[in-house]
């Protein structure tokens, strides 16, 4: 990372390990948060002082870029317009976010910083507008609000072009998410929990030689070794969590509660082939509940397969309790519920997602962690009630984690 003079350095979050491998961000084990903790601007001997002199008008943008394959969405924000005097040093603040809960199934995320002087009312008006709350939300993937994310980002990359290029300050970086644990993964390029600095040393560089364990932020203020830093800066700070909870808005939760919803119908009735049927449309709500969730890229693979788990035995736990003892209970196979489970995923996603039900499959069967699983292997299993207790406790475990990060599942509750 080095644009016009950049210099990045690392350091740990407050209270969090100083060990960089410890707080690498692996591939598809959780969700990535970015924000903007604060910004220095620093007019002395840079080019805002020989050019304009007096005041002026600064405006300063962010860019993420999301790649994944061969996709690729990008997210533009205005995120403070202001006027300086010259011979001063400006701390911005701000405290951002630039992307919430993004998956960590990318293969790169890099970000991107400009700053530029506006000398024209019309564009100043401009980045005025695009200013503005609503214009600076952090990036989401759900396919709404792509679309917005890409119309504004259109309308602040003209804003810049169209302003004078030799008065701009870059600065970037580009954070690689790998599978495996690094000693070193900053310095490699990797993605890494802490906060991030980047220093112009257009401003001077009196960071030849630095321990990085001296920067400090006090505040909105950076230091290093207890001397305020004057230079042009920012701090991003990286932030890691392993879930996202449900989803209220999104069409495969609407489909899970419609298929325990469509239980009640269940009261109702007193015929069994009734009762069967009711269960079998809950069941094929469920299956289409997975697909719809397969569809869902602001997930990783591991919650999708939890989030499934916790659907099936929803479902299962309200057919139990609604049916009477006379009743003959036939629920769902628990064979028929691991194929459901499974799809695609390679087994060492089912035995993350699943530990319970993951080390049972397991120690029954010779498996390659890394490929898809054979569904054909489950019809040899003969204890379904194991499956469906081992299931269960699953279940359990991830609604247990969603309650340690303050989170819920909302699913069949009114």
């Amino acid at each position: 990372m080095s644009v016009l003079g950049t210099k990045k350095f690392w350091k740990p979050a407050a209270g969090a390990s100083a060990n960089q491998k410890e707080n690498q961000i692996l591939k598809n084990a959780g969700y990535i948060n970015l924000q903007l903790r604060t910004v220095n601007y620093m007019s002395v001997g840079n080019f805002w002082q020989s050019t304009f002199g007096g005041k002026d008008k600064i405006a300063l943008a962010t860019t993420l870029k999301y790649q994944s394959g061969v996709e690729s969405i990008e997210a533009t924000s205005v995120q403070d317009v202001r006027e300086v005097k010259v011979n001063k040093n400006y701390n911005l603040g701000l405290q951002r976010n630039i992307a919430v809960k993004i998956p960590a199934n990318a293969d790169a995320i890099s970000i991107e910083v400009k700053m530029t002087a506006v000398k024209n009312d019309s564009l100043q008006a401009k980045f005025d507008m695009l200013n503005q709350p609503e214009y600076q939300s952090a990036l989401q993937l759900a396919p709404t609000v792509v679309g917005q994310v890409l119309t504004i980002t259109s309308l602040v990359k003209k804003l810049f072009t169209d302003s004078d290029p030799n008065t701009q300050l870059e600065a970037s970086y580009a954070g690689l998410i790998s599978s495996q644990q690094e000693d070193n993964p900053v310095s490699n390029g990797k993605l890494t929990r802490g906060l991030l600095i980047m220093i112009s040393t257009n401003d001077g560089d009196p960071f030849i030689s630095v321990d990085e364990s001296k920067f400090e932020l006090r505040g909105d203020t950076l230091y290093y070794n207890n001397k305020q830093v004057e230079n042009t800066y920012l701090v991003f700070n990286i932030s890691f969590d392993q879930f996202k909870g449900d989803d209220e808005k999104s069409n495969w939760f609407k489909k899970y509660n419609d298929a325990l919803n469509n239980l009640d119908k269940i009261q109702l009735v007193q015929d069994q082939n009734e009762i069967s049927k009711i269960y079998s449309d809950s069941k094929t709500m469920w299956i289409e509940g997975n697909a719809l969730l397969d569809a869902d890229s602001t997930y990783v693979n591991k919650e999708r397969v939890q989030i499934k788990n916790l659907a099936i035995s929803s479902i299962q736990e309200k057919y139990k309790s609604i049916t009477t003892p006379t009743q003959p209970v036939s629920f769902l196979n628990a064979t028929d519920i691991l194929k459901g489970l499974t799809g695609s995923a390679s087994f060492r996603t089912i035995e993350l997602a699943l530990p319970e039900t993951g080390n049972y499959l397991n120690s029954s069967f010779d498996i390659d962690p890394s490929m898809p699983f054979d569904n054909s292997l489950l019809e040899s299993l003969e204890s379904d009630k194991n499956i469906d207790d081992m299931l269960m406790k699953d279940k359990g475990v991830y609604l247990e984690s969603l309650k340690k990060q303050n989170l819920t599942f909302k699913l069949g509750k009114k």
